[in-house]
C-alpha cells in the first residue's frame, strides 16, 4: 500500500502546483501591469507621432523662408523651434528605449519563472508516472479496490484511481501549455530586442539631424550679425507700427466704454432713475445681461482657447524679452506672434462682434473682435473677409496670414480685458 500513499502525495503536490501556477498568471496585479504597459506605450507613441507632425509643419515653414536668398529673424525663429522639437523627439526616443529595457527585463524574469515552473511540473509528472507504473496492471488495481473494508470505501478508491488518471492527463496538458507559453515569451524577448535596435538606430539618426540643425542655426546667426544695422532699422519700424496698434486698441476700448456708459444713461433716462449714474465706471465696459453671458463664457476659455491658425508656433512671446540676435536689445510684446505657413487662414477664437478693421503700415490689416468686456486682436492679416459691426462665430474665417518681404508668415495675436493686456499663452490650449 506504500505506493498508494506516494500516489496520494504526488496528487496533492500536483494540485498545489496547479493552483500556484494558475494564480501566478491570473492575478489582478499581472493584468494591471500588462494594461499599464500598453497605456504607457500607446501614450508615448501618440506623443511621438504628434511631434513628428509638428516637425513636418516646421520643415514646410523653414522651406518657405529659404526661398528668399537672404536670411531673416523669421527663419532663425523657425530653426530654433525646429531644434526644440528635434530635441523633444530624441527625448521621446530615450523614453522609448527605457520602456523597452523594462519590458525586456520583465519578459526575461517571466521567462525564467516559466522555465522553473516547467521543470517542477516535469519532475512531478515523472513521479506520477513512476507511481502509476506500480499499479498499472489490473491485478494491483483490483487488489487495491477489493481490499476496501466496505462498499463505500471501494467506491471512493475507484473514484480516486480515476481522479489520479485524470490528474496525470491534466498535468501533461499543463506541461505543454507552459512549454508553449515559454516559447512565446522567448519570441517576445527577441522582438523587443529588435525594437531596441531599431529605436537606437533612429535615435542616432535624429541626433545627427539635431547637430545639422544647430550648424545651420549658427550660420544664420552669423549672417544676421552682419546685418545689424538693417535689423535695427526693422526694429525701429516695428516699434512705430506697434505704437500705432496700441493707440488703435486704446481708442477702440475707450470708444466701447463710452458707448456702454451712454447706453446705461439712456436706459436710466427712460426709467427716470438717475441715482445709479455715479456707479458707472470710467475704466470698464458696462455690460448688458447678454454681453455679461458672453464675457463669462469667454473667460472659461482660459487654457483651452483654440488657436487662430490651424498650424504654427509662437515665434515671439508675451512681455519683455531679449532680441534673438541684437545683444542688449529688449523686445516688448503685448501679445504673441504666431509664425505659420503662407496663405493659411486666420479664424476667430470665439463668438463676438468685429469692432475694428484697420490697416497699419508694418502690421498690415488689423481685426479686433469684442467678446463682452474682452477683446481679441489679430494683426498682420491679408484678404480680410469681415467688416466692422459684423457678428462672427467661433472658428469663423476672418482673413489670411500675410507674408512679409523676408518670406515670414506670422500673425500678431492679443487678448485684452477692457484696457488690460492678457498673456495669450495662458489662454491658448496646448498643442
Amino acid at each position: 500500500m506504500q505506493h498508494i500513499y506516494r500516489m496520494k502525495a504526488a496528487l496533492r503536490v500536483f494540485t498545489g502546483l496547479f493552483v500556484v501556477f494558475l494564480g501566478l498568471y491570473l492575478t489582478p496585479t499581472y493584468a494591471q501591469q500588462t494594461k499599464r504597459k500598453k497605456i504607457n506605450r500607446a501614450k508615448l507613441e501618440a506623443e511621438k507621432q504628434a511631434n513628428i507632425r509638428k516637425i513636418n509643419e516646421l520643415n514646410a515653414i523653414i522651406a518657405k523662408t529659404e526661398q528668399k536668398k537672404e536670411v531673416s529673424v523669421g527663419k532663425l525663429n523657425a530653426l530654433g523651434e525646429r531644434i526644440n522639437k528635434q530635441s523633444k523627439q530624441i527625448n521621446l526616443l530615450t523614453e522609448n528605449q527605457e520602456l523597452l529595457d523594462m519590458e525586456v527585463s520583465e519578459l526575461t524574469r517571466e521567462s525564467g519563472q516559466l522555465s522553473g515552473n516547467l521543470e517542477k511540473l516535469k519532475q512531478e509528472y515523472a513521479k506520477m508516472v513512476f507511481n502509476a507504473a506500480k499499479v498499472s496492471n489490473k491485478y494491483n488495481q483490483l487488489s487495491f479496490l477489493f481490499s476496501a473494508p466496505s462498499f463505500n470505501k471501494l467506491v471512493k478508491r475507484y473514484k480516486y484511481l480515476r481522479q489520479y488518471s485524470e490528474s496525470r492527463t491534466r498535468q501533461a496538458t499543463l506541461i505543454e501549455s507552459v512549454r508553449e507559453e515559454l516559447r512565446l515569451e522567448q519570441l517576445k524577448i527577441l522582438q523587443k530586442k529588435q525594437e531596441q535596435a531599431n529605436v537606437l538606430k533612429e535615435k542616432i539618426q535624429e541626433t545627427q539631424n539635431l547637430e545639422d540643425l544647430k550648424v545651420k542655426q549658427t550660420g544664420v546667426v552669423a549672417e544676421l550679425n552682419q546685418k545689424e544695422q538693417q535689423l535695427k532699422e526693422q526694429l525701429d519700424a516695428n516699434k512705430r507700427a506697434v505704437e500705432k496698434l496700441e493707440n488703435m486698441i486704446a481708442q477702440m476700448v475707450e470708444r466701447e466704454i463710452k458707448r456702454s456708459q451712454q447706453r446705461i444713461k439712456n436706459r436710466e433716462k427712460d426709467t427716470n432713475n438717475a441715482s445709479s449714474e455715479s456707479k458707472i465706471s470710467s475704466k470698464t465696459i458696462e455690460l448688458s445681461p447678454e454681453e455679461r453671458k458672453v464675457a463669462t463664457s469667454f473667460s472659461q476659455l482660459k487654457g483651452r482657447m483654440p488657436w487662430p491658425v490651424q498650424s504654427g508656433f509662437i515665434s515671439d512671446r508675451f512681455g519683455v524679452h531679449n532680441h534673438p540676435v541684437l545683444r542688449g536689445v529688449k523686445l516688448n510684446n503685448d501679445g504673441v506672434d504666431i509664425q505659420t505657413n503662407s496663405g493659411n487662414s486666420v479664424y476667430a477664437v470665439y463668438d463676438g462682434i468685429v469692432r475694428s478693421v484697420v490697416n497699419i503700415q508694418g502690421v498690415n490689416t488689423i481685426v479686433a473682435i469684442q467678446h463682452g468686456d474682452y477683446f481679441t486682436v489679430y494683426g498682420k492679416l491679408s484678404n480680410v473677409v469681415v467688416r466692422e459691426g459684423q457678428s462672427v462665430s467661433s472658428s469663423q474665417k476672418i482673413g489670411q496670414v500675410a507674408t512679409d518681404g523676408d518670406g515670414t508668415s506670422e500673425i500678431k495675436f492679443q487678448v485684452w480685458k477692457n484696457n488690460a493686456k492678457q498673456n495669450p499663452e495662458s489662454w491658448l490650449r496646448n498643442r
